[in-house]
């Protein structure tokens, strides 16, 4: 009698950890939807194009899920999707026409003068330095989870940060005079 229950209990076992393994859309966003957004925000010009994008991104995968063969590299996974899909977005876009400042919402003028000067001193920082900032800063993830997702080493994404602070206030030191 006793075999029995510990054969069982085994089986049970290795039933919920096959169901651990096996990625479905839902754990696919609730697991790396930040991260994504953040890659998405480090590529495009506002929140609102970020968004689309991520949506996009996910969509993607959803349809090529089962090509993943390990659940544990999905976040990388889904960051070279990420990327690619801005890549794709860039290359596809049109140059836009300015907003109307009539359709704009109000915001007090130096918020929106730091933002906008933030932003453009990210956008002219190298794709890899934009990168580690987002995903650091942005995401509030670790170095050693960003440099798992870049497939770099701790020490490497460190490096990076303190390179790209410096080269966002030079940039922004510059801007301002």
């Amino acid at each position: 009698m006793r075999r029995h229950w510990l054969a069982r209990r085994a089986s049970s076992n290795t039933e919920i950890a096959d169901r651990s393994d096996r990625l479905t859309p839902e754990t696919l966003v609730q697991g790396h939807a930040a991260a994504v957004l953040a890659l998405c925000l480090a590529h495009t010009p506002g929140v609102h194009d970020a968004e689309d994008m991520m949506q996009d991104v996910f969509l993607k995968a959803f349809t090529k899920i089962n090509t993943l063969r390990d659940p544990a590299k999905a976040r990388p996974w889904l960051l070279q999707i990420a990327r690619r899909t801005c890549t794709d977005l860039h290359r596809r876009r049109r140059p836009s026409q300015p907003l109307n400042p009539d359709h704009v919402p109000a915001r007090p003028e130096s918020d929106l003068k730091s933002l906008e000067r933030l932003h453009a001193a990210l956008a002219r920082l190298p794709e890899d330095y934009r990168e580690t900032i987002s995903l650091y800063y942005l995401d509030g993830r670790r170095c050693a989870a960003v440099a798992q997702s870049l497939n770099i080493s701790a020490p490497a994404v460190r490096q990076r940060l303190v390179r790209a602070r410096l080269m966002l206030h030079d940039l922004l030191v510059e801007d301002k005079s």
